[in-house]
């Protein structure tokens, strides 16, 4: 599979103040909602959730969104059923700032060894900003913003620092770095976007620690670029009946 890649190498860009920061952020950042019905014998799961997205690239006709795994539903459908489970219906829908409008996904890729990104693809006739991978090293210490959509409170600006940068492990148990910040972040965050003072986007929300004040995760750039570079994405199918399968046979590597 051939792969664009959406990312810049680092540029000498003049820091920014928080209101150009903001807008920035705003502009390139979605919300994301889902939904899907797992039918079995002994109970039938209905599931909502949302969450948020960066666009980073815009390839012929189609945006290309960086989000969360979690955010397409991936683990919720894993944990819906001890055994495969049985997929009767799914749907995740993409919102841009400034439109009330809801857009249908037309693809998605997730990352083949679980770490907690995927790419998605909308068709809209809309124009909207980028904001590219940066190759930038996030370092201890470095000021950092993030935009998201925390319990429903729609594009939420937020700022912190970099606290430090951590290892964690997938469910396939692969590697994978992780930045820690004190920036707010709560539900509705998710796969939203962390940016640095010049405006780049250095990675994406991933977790907080529940009950735990100013212990937040993203995922550096760096992490996803080098996952486009080893083609580490394969696709997620969108008919029903062949998500139940898929994600068991992801999960058993």
């Amino acid at each position: 599979m051939i792969f664009n890649y959406f990312f810049i190498n680092n540029l000498v860009k003049a820091n920014k103040n928080p209101v150009e920061l903001a807008k920035i952020s705003q502009d390139s950042t979605v919300k994301i909602k889902g939904f899907f019905r797992e039918k079995d014998c002994f109970l039938n799961d209905d599931v909502n959730w949302r969450g948020a997205g960066v666009i980073i690239d815009k390839t012929d006709e189609f945006y290309v969104i960086l989000t969360n795994l979690h955010v397409i539903g991936f683990w919720q459908i894993y944990d819906s059923d001890l055994l495969t489970p049985e997929i009767d219906e799914y749907s995740l829908d993409i919102q841009t700032v400034n439109s009330n409008d809801w857009v249908s996904v037309r693809k998605i890729l997730v990352n083949a060894k679980l770490k907690d990104f995927a790419l998605i693809y909308i068709k809209t006739a809309a124009d909207y900003p980028i904001l590219p991978l940066s190759r930038q090293k996030p370092r201890q210490g470095m000021n950092v913003y993030a935009m998201g959509h925390p319990s429903g409170l729609d594009f939420t600006f937020t700022a912190g620092v970099i606290s430090g940068l951590r290892e964690t492990r997938s469910d396939l148990e692969v590697p994978y770095q992780l930045i820690q910040t004190d920036t707010v972040l709560n539900p509705g965050n998710s796969g939203g976007p962390l940016l640095d003072e010049k405006g780049q986007l250095i990675g994406i929300v991933v977790s907080k620690v529940s009950q735990k004040c100013g212990l937040n995760f993203a995922i550096p750039a760096q992490e996803i670029i080098a996952s486009f570079e080893h083609e580490e994405f394969v696709e997620f199918p969108l008919v029903p009946a062949q998500i139940g399968l898929f994600v068991e046979q992801l999960k058993q590597g």
